[in-house]
């Protein structure tokens, strides 16, 4: 896994220097914001292919809250983002077992 994201972090550096060779023309959005989206992301696909759930979810919602709040993405106020966060995560809670806990019990 580190091997992919050296790679890509050099394609990135690679591309990055092209378009400023090149002249292409300059976005209006702010990258710097992007970092910890796409970090959070990550995470989400990680504890996704780990069948950790509720974690997925968590990391999902936060890199879309910041997202949200940086980028205007979806029309609803992150503060409503917040609250369905809380609720799904809840709700996931109640209907996925705990790995933890069964292991503890058997």
């Amino acid at each position: 896994m580190t091997k992919v994201i050296g790679f890509g972090l050099i394609g990135t550096a690679i591309t990055v220097i092209t378009y400023s060779i090149l002249g292409f023309p300059k976005m209006e959005v702010a990258l710097w914001p992007l970092f910890p989206v796409i970090l959070f992301i990550f995470f989400s696909i990680e504890n996704l292919m780990k069948k950790d759930y509720k974690s997925c979810l968590t990391s999902a919602l936060i890199g879309l809250m910041i997202a949200n709040a940086i980028y205007d993405l979806l029309p609803i106020p992150t503060e409503t983002l917040i609250v369905a966060g809380i609720l799904v995560g809840l709700g996931l809670g109640f209907l996925l077992p705990n790995h933890d806990n069964e292991k503890e019990r058997h």
